[in-house]
């Protein structure tokens, strides 16, 4: 019970202090261009991570919006059985038309896969908004998996989804590769038992 509650509080932690630390000369800073890219965590960062078995079920991504957006949102999908992607949680964030109390969506995303397929997640702008999605039961055990994560920069487009996330899982004992990119074409994971992406979208409208 312990472990499953440091978890989510240790990636808090982490990008609290990324956040903080990003005023000072000698740490690294958050994204200066309009983009998104995975966060470069420093040596001791990674340690911590590794420390709690995180590292292969967690990420960071930093993002600077263009200045036109105002609200972040997040979407957790599952993949039906039509091939149709169904909402399973979410949340958003937004500075609105007045854009307080910052000028600029700028700040962390945190993500953190749980091994009953429930996915947290935290933004970190002006303050911290905290998700979480709920727990799913298979009816067949998993056996193989695949996951993938944001690896590289990316250029926002305002009001167009950007997958950040992959999780495919089946009962079968084989597994073929998939890309993030695979979000915009569902049909690649025909015969798949469970497929979640999560998507972030930089708006322009107010929540």
């Amino acid at each position: 019970m312990k472990r499953k509650i440091l978890f989510p509080l240790i990636l808090i932690i982490i990008a609290m202090v990324i956040v903080a630390c990003s005023n000072t000369t000698d740490s690294p800073k958050l994204l200066t261009k309009e983009g998104i890219t995975p966060y470069d965590l420093s040596e001791s960062e990674k340690y911590i991570l590794q420390s709690f078995g995180m590292e292969g079920n967690s990420q960071i991504i930093s993002f600077h919006a263009p200045k036109e957006a105002i609200t972040l949102n997040v979407n957790v999908y599952r993949l039906e059985v039509d091939k149709s992607w169904k909402s399973i949680g979410g949340g958003a964030v937004s500075i609105g038309t007045d854009r307080e109390p910052i000028d600029q969506l700028t700040g962390t995303f945190t993500m953190q896969l749980k091994e009953n397929y429930a996915i947290d997640f935290n933004i970190n702008t002006s303050g911290r908004a905290s998700f979480k999605t709920n727990e799913i039961i298979l009816d067949a055990e998993t056996m193989a998996s695949t996951k993938g994560f944001l690896q590289e920069f990316q250029k926002i487009e305002i009001n167009k989804e950007i997958p950040v996330a992959l999780m495919v899982y089946d009962s079968g004992t084989s597994m073929r590769s998939h890309s993030l990119q695979d979000y915009f074409d569902p049909s690649k994971f025909d015969g798949m038992d469970l497929v979640q992406v999560v998507t972030l979208t930089f708006a322009d409208e107010k929540l």
